[in-house]
């Protein structure tokens, strides 16, 4: 049936909500469906947990390759995912001291976690600490409490304050440490198990004291003359241990003789090394 002013034409396509299926034309005399815009796709950014610097070395379990640029050092290395932590372990045969990097970023704490727990060990490294050395190696601008010695299987713990930062620490070859704990370690070993360790301690402070003072007034030695001078009767040591032992001279002895075998077989000390340095990427 005709309609005035109007022709419909029959359309057998389907009408979409965004155009016209092809075949399909619209009513002559009207206009065209508005054009439908398709709506731009919702882009979600993918989630990420911003990384959070390290509070200590405990989550430090990401293996790093192994230091080991001098003579008489290797240092077991690993990391956290952020890398704002560097756990050291001395698996070396000497003494290694460790100091922050040269701007500071990171800084030095302990890592009990990873160190010796017998008595001896830690007696050891207690009169280490406490003899009074004097590091000419290291910058005099790096505090005391940031200069760390580490004998062989203790460790150390290197932590930045940001996220933004990656842990890095300089540390050197000494031969002061390591020929004060050979010494001290040695004599903890034989006197623990017969004293109490509060007792042992100022002893143990006191060889590794003669042991600086031998050092430098008898250069020349081989090392074994260098332990046996430490434990005679000219130096200060012998008094200390002797005093333990209720001036006993057959136990004296006995120590003695037990602690130059054991010092017979300690790692070959080395001169001092250069300061390198290490951080905590892989």
């Amino acid at each position: 049936m005709a309609v005035r002013g109007r022709v419909l034409i029959p359309c057998a396509g389907i009408l979409l909500a965004s155009a016209v299926v092809a075949g399909c034309s619209v009513a002559e005399g009207s206009s065209p469906p508005p054009t439908v815009q398709p709506t731009p796709s919702i882009v979600v950014p993918r989630s990420t947990t911003a990384l959070k610097p390290a509070t200590d070395c405990t989550g430090s379990t990401q293996q790093l390759p192994t230091e080991s640029e001098t003579g008489g050092v290797q240092l077991t290395l690993s990391t956290d995912p952020s890398r704002t932590s560097l756990l050291l372990k001395n698996t070396g045969s000497l003494s290694v001291v460790v100091i922050p990097d040269a701007s500071f970023t990171s800084r030095l704490v302990a890592a009990p976690y990873a160190n010796p727990q017998d008595q001896a060990s830690r007696a050891a490294l207690i009169a280490v600490n406490n003899s009074g050395a004097k590091m000419s190696d290291i910058p005099r601008y790096v505090p005391l409490t940031q200069v760390i010695t580490i004998p062989p299987q203790w460790a150390v713990c290197a932590l930045t304050d940001s996220a933004e930062e990656t842990a890095s620490v300089r540390y050197l070859q000494d031969r002061q440490s390591s020929a004060e704990y050979f010494v001290t370690k040695a004599l903890a070993d034989q006197l623990t198990v017969r004293t109490s360790l509060d007792r042992v301690r100022p002893a143990l402070v006191r060889c590794a004291k003669s042991t600086l003072i031998v050092l430098a007034s008898h250069p020349e030695m081989s090392d074994i003359e260098l332990y046996v001078e430490i434990l005679s009767p000219r130096s200060l040591c012998q008094a200390g241990y002797k005093a333990l032992l209720g001036g006993d001279s057959g136990a004296t002895a006995q120590l003695e003789a037990a602690v130059i075998q054991r010092l017979g077989g300690a790692p070959r000390l080395l001169a001092n090394s250069r300061l390198f340095s290490i951080t905590a990427q892989s």
